[in-house]
């Protein structure tokens, strides 16, 4: 399977990579969700071909909640709307 066309653009990896305490967590998101099994299921994809990869909240893992010690306060309700509708999300 190809790598995920949006790794080297993706605003959660390009914020966090420098962040050392991420490092194992990123690492193990980008096996999973940009080079691994798991990119259909990646929702910041999901998010993105919804509603544009501007209007990803930057915070959002892949697996669509919030890094530890943020929240969703933030997230557009357009985002909400999606994760909760088409994604059966709970925000």
């Amino acid at each position: 399977m190809p790598d995920c066309a949006n790794l080297e653009t993706c605003a959660f990896f390009k914020k966090y990579k420098q962040d050392e305490s991420m490092k194992l967590a990123l690492e193990g998101f980008i096996v999973k969700y940009c080079k691994g099994s798991m990119q259909n299921r990646c929702v910041r994809k999901k998010v993105s071909q919804a509603l544009g990869a501007q209007n990803v909240p930057v915070n959002m893992m892949p697996n669509g909640s919030p890094i530890t010690g943020t929240t969703t306060d933030d997230w557009s309700e357009e985002v909400k709307q999606v994760l909760t509708q088409q994604l059966s999300i709970k925000v």
